[in-house]
Formats: C-alpha cells, structure tokens, sequence
C-alpha cells in the first residue's frame, strides 16, 4: 500500500460545515433515543410500585379515596422527576458514547484527509455549531464571546 505524499487537500469552508452538522445532529440523535428508552422504563417501572404501595393501603383502610389520590398525584411528580434525571444521565452517556465509538473516527479521518490539525479543526467548528450543540462539549478549543 503506497502512501500519497502529496501535500494535503485544504478544507472547503461548506464541506467542514457539513461535516461538523452531521456529526451534531448524529450525537443530537443518539443521546435523545437514550434519554427517551430511559424516561420510559423509568416511568414503566416507577408506576408499579406506586400503585402496588397505594393498592395496599386503601385494602387495609389505611388510607381513604381522596387521600390515596392526593398520595398518588405526589407519587407520579416524584417517579417522573426521577425518571427525567435519569434520562438526562443517559442522554449524556449516550452522546459520549457516540463520540468515541463513531463521531471521533470520522473527525480523525477527515483531519488525515484535510491537513488540519485537531485544534484547528475545533476551532472553526466551534464557530459554526450553536453553543448548545452537544459536540460542542467535544471541542478543546471554545471561542469565548
């Protein structure tokens, strides 16, 4: 296999464009089906034992109707803002995941291709994605406003 030594393509400004979107908008996706399988199964698996809980205490008259609906009400709150911090745990698990099994591979390639080097290259994609993006979080090199 002959290596080309010939003087590295420099990148088009709508060929880096591109390429950084991509790669944000397939960390976006990847930690958003994380967070959304987790708020699920979270939500799935808290409702059951609240309502096993609260089943219990209305047989034994521990608790009345409104009351077992007020306690109920409390329940779901409490369950869905456990669930949504562990979906934003996974959504964070999956965008890092994405990053170094997929995203990482193809900056690397792209900078074998284009010459430039890794803080060039977060440099002038830190321009072009919004401060949000998540491979913004992937950057060494963040513009400071």
């Amino acid at each position: 296999m002959e290596m080309d030594h010939s003087e590295p393509t420099s990148p088009q400004p709508q060929e880096l464009a591109d390429l950084a979107e991509r790669l944000n908008e397939s960390l976006r996706l990847s930690g958003a089906s994380s967070a959304e399988q987790t708020f699920g199964i979270g939500c799935t698996l808290g409702l059951t034992p609240i309502l096993v809980i609260l089943l219990v205490l209305f047989i034994f008259k521990v608790i009345n109707l409104i009351l077992a609906l007020i306690l109920l009400v409390m329940g779901l709150l409490a369950m869905v803002g456990v669930a949504m911090l562990a979906a934003q745990r996974a959504r964070l698990n999956g965008v890092n995941r994405a990053y170094y099994t997929g995203v990482k591979t193809e900056i690397d390639q792209y900078l074998a291709q284009s010459g430039l080097t890794r803080p060039e290259f977060d440099r002038l994609v830190s321009k072009l994605l919004p401060a949000g993006a998540p491979l913004q979080a992937f950057l060494s090199e963040k513009e400071q406003a």
